[in-house]
């Protein structure tokens, strides 16, 4: 798991090698690093253990990054890849990813998805959801008019609904108020 990928090749494999386990130099080469995750990949391989790179907020990595994590998706066996590379990202993902210079990384993409805006009742939901996630099991804390003017300039993205919800209980506790009004 690469949570901030903001970081040049080097630092990114030697975050994938530490993720596998294993302890390597700063000082190493893009070759010798990649060699050296191919060797512990084959090794997780023999022991039948699949592999799966998952990268939050890739759209803040660099281009070079990119590529180097095209690289890693290359590593395979004769049967099966050595790694499954992950990208979760917002939509600025998608615009470097239509970059020329990692055209070869969008090729290999075997699924893409877009998460869409949410709808009304799974605004509805998606809220209670965090609610309850976050421990709240009592009464309501949104109005039903402050929920629709959170869904209404959340635009119902999901992101926008966390952190607007966050401020809203934020603002609604510094005036001692048990419920978020419009």
């Amino acid at each position: 798991y690469i949570p901030n990928p903001s970081i040049a090749p080097i630092p990114l494999l030697l975050a994938v090698a530490e993720e596998l386990g294993l302890k390597l130099e700063a000082d190493e080469s893009q070759f010798q690093l990649v060699k050296h995750i191919n060797r512990r990949l084959l090794d997780l391989s023999k022991e039948g253990k699949t592999v799966v790179c998952c990268v939050d907020e890739a759209q803040a990595a660099p281009l070079e990054s990119l590529e180097a994590l095209r690289l890693l998706s290359n590593l395979e066996t004769e049967k099966h890849k050595l790694i499954h590379v992950v990208l979760f990202g917002q939509p600025e993902l998608d615009r470097n990813l239509s970059d020329p210079s990692v055209r070869q990384l969008q090729q290999r993409i075997a699924f893409h998805y877009h998460l869409p805006s949410l709808h009304w009742d799974e605004f509805e939901h998606y809220l209670s959801h965090r609610l309850k996630i976050a421990g709240h099991h009592g009464m309501p804390l949104f109005s039903q008019g402050a929920a629709r003017r959170l869904f209404k300039y959340s635009t119902g993205v999901p992101r926008l609904v966390k952190i607007m919800a966050n401020k809203s209980l934020l603002a609604a506790f510094g005036e001692g108020k048990p419920l978020v009004k419009p």
